[in-house]
């Protein structure tokens, strides 16, 4: 990667200021080295010339007009002050600077001479000259500089090699950071770009074909909404694991944001190996995984394009698989698609009901419907309506009817589900207030609405301004919202308890399901998942299954339901191994609230509906 223009300038900049540096060191070093040693000397030669200059203005203020005559006193004097160790020539000079004595002492080249004066009264007589060597001190600060011009060349190293080799690795750093998807570590969206450029161009020169996989991962956020955020952190990095291990080395893996994932497959037989890598993903990602002791079952589903003409646009080929995508995840999760033209069009239409499903709670287009729940009379036999399970319909003006499994994933992937779950809790409790009897309304409550921080506030709201009592309010929730295990969610189910709000665990059995989450919270009812129901009679296994849970929930001492009935055989087959309650088609579609209140009006049912035999 080539630098750019500013790396390079700061590269040079980095490089002078090493060199000066080190340059300053190799000088200032030596030079201050031999500085301090001639001051030294200096002093050193001073103190000596001083010494004999004092001692011969002695001499000379006894006979100041013939001291220069003795020569011999003068010598000794000079003679007395040698060091054999540090010698320095000392010369005796007179006022008109001749010489009256000196002493013969070879001093080392190069020199330092210094002068100190001998004096008469006040007045100059003489001088003495002194002369030492500095080859010491020159020795000593060549060795002094070859050390610093080690230190120097060591320094210009460190300064500038340490810096930019930091530099670079930054900038490695920073371009990685840039090109790869820091949890998962995979490329991201900018490198997985790129890598596709590289094939398509290849694929230009050598005709092959390039397949693009789009993977999304299917229930993810249910795990991210139960068991938190770092929970979900932990899943994307093993799915990036997983992906890794199933393909190539030529292949590409990226995480393009999210839960959703990209490969690129070059160099292979298509649409035969896409297909065969999409199958190996959807089985290897329909593993459980385990996070911290949870056990969580995602899935995905994937969207495959292939380019098989020269010249193909990246973005357009990975717009294709998006297409597939969405088209894979309306039949249904955990499978794939393979684009086909007239999936853009299909995506429009996804996109206007997002938008259009964002307007429907300002401009008031959903109502609720009401499904019968109904129990066997003990002794009659005949089926007796105890309530209803609210659910939610929205009629769009330009659409008409709209079935919830179109708009409900659609709420929960944007967040709407939240808003829209608090209408539902305050409109079922208002139109409940109005039943005959004392009818109870069961909810659904999804997990990002039940860990709203003022989700018991809203429940209270809701049944002091319908005027509904607790008791006739069930809340339905799944086994997911008790992954967590955490004090906050049994505090909130607690709470809710302490209100005199019903609690029913919906879908038993198809989800998170342990028996230890019954064990911590003694829900008042289970609601047996209408695909065990659906198979009664004819799976031996469906059977089991239901008398298990009957059976398990009769010995807590906790109601059970079955969901989905829909022939008289079912419900007679759910009556003989003792569930409490019952619902489904057979007795009654959902209907609006006008028209469940007028079944629960007529006189002549007064909430029964006919035995069955």
């Amino acid at each position: 990667m080539t630098a750019p223009p500013s790396d390079k300038r700061l590269a040079r900049y980095i490089t002078i200021f090493a060199a000066f540096i080190s340059l300053t060191i190799a000088v200032v070093v030596p030079g201050a080295y031999f500085w301090a040693g001639h001051q030294r000397e200096t002093v050193r030669a001073h103190a000596k010339g001083r010494y004999i200059a004092t001692q011969l203005s002695e001499l000379v203020a006894r006979n100041p007009d013939y001291w220069h005559f003795e020569h011999a006193r003068v010598l000794a004097l000079v003679v007395r002050q040698q060091d054999a160790e540090a010698p320095a020539l000392h010369r005796v000079l007179d006022a008109f600077r001749t010489p009256i004595a000196e002493d013969p002492v070879a001093i080392a080249w190069p020199h330092l001479t210094v002068s100190d004066p001998v004096y008469d009264t006040r007045e100059i007589a003489g001088a003495v000259r002194t002369t030492v060597s500095l080859r010491k001190v020159v020795v000593e600060t060549a060795l002094a500089g070859g050390g610093a011009l080690t230190l120097a060349l060591a320094g210009f190293f460190a300064l500038r090699t340490l810096p930019l080799r930091a530099m670079n690795k930054a900038l490695e750093r920073a371009a990685r950071l840039a090109s790869h998807d820091m949890l998962t570590n995979l490329p991201n969206r900018v490198l997985f770009h790129a890598r596709m450029q590289q094939a398509l161009a290849l694929a230009r020169r050598q005709p092959s074909s390039v397949a693009v996989l789009c993977l999304d991962l299917d229930h993810f956020k249910d795990v991210n909404d139960t068991l938190g955020h770092a929970a979900g952190d932990k899943l994307l990095a093993q799915v990036a694991t997983r992906l890794a291990s199933e393909v190539r080395e030529t292949d590409t893996v990226a995480r393009l944001g999210g839960d959703e994932f990209a490969i690129l497959q070059v160099g292979a037989e298509q649409p035969s190996d896409a297909e065969a890598l999409a199958r190996r993903l959807i089985e290897t990602l329909s593993q459980p995984f385990d996070l911290d002791g949870h056990s969580a079952v995602i899935g995905t589903s994937i969207g495959i394009a292939i380019e098989h003409r020269s010249g193909g646009d990246p973005g357009r080929l990975l717009r294709e698989a998006d297409l597939a995508l969405y088209k894979a995840k309306e039949e249904g999760r955990g499978t794939f698609n393979f684009f086909e033209t007239g999936l853009n069009e299909r995506l429009m239409e996804r996109k206007q009901l997002e938008h259009d499903l964002r307007q429907a709670l300002q401009l008031d287009q959903f109502r609720l419907h009401y499904q019968p729940l109904v129990e066997f009379h003990s002794v009659t036999g005949a089926t007796v309506v105890l309530g209803a399970e609210a659910l939610i319909r929205w009629h769009h003006p330009v659409r008409g009817t709209v079935r919830p499994d179109l708009f409900i994933p659609i709420a929960e992937t944007t967040g709407l589900i939240a808003p829209l779950g608090d209408w539902i809790l305050r409109e079922a409790c208002r139109e409940a207030a109005t039943w005959s009897g004392e009818r109870m309304v069961a909810v659904n409550v999804s997990p990002v609405q039940f860990r709203q921080s003022d989700f018991i506030r809203k429940v209270e709201a809701a049944l002091e301004i319908s005027g509904l009592a607790p008791g006739r309010l069930q809340l339905e929730v799944t086994e997911g919202i008790m992954l967590t295990d955490t004090d906050e969610t049994l505090a909130t189910l607690a709470r809710l308890r302490e209100l005199g709000v019903s609690l029913a665990m919906d879908d038993f059995g198809t989800g998170y399901s342990s028996l230890g989450y019954l064990r911590r919270f003694r829900f008042d009812k289970i609601k047996i998942d209408q695909s065990f129901v659906r198979h009664l009679g004819q799976d031996i296994d469906a059977d089991a299954i239901v008398r298990a849970v009957v059976g398990m929930s009769r010995a807590m001492r906790i109601r059970v339901s079955a969901e989905g009935v829909e022939s008289a055989e079912q419900a007679e087959l759910l009556r003989l191994e003792g569930c409490d309650e019952l619902q489904g088609f057979l007795f009654g579609k959902p209907m609006p609230p006008e028209a469940f209140g007028q079944m629960l009006d007529q006189p002549e049912r007064r909430g029964e509906l006919p035995a069955m035999v």
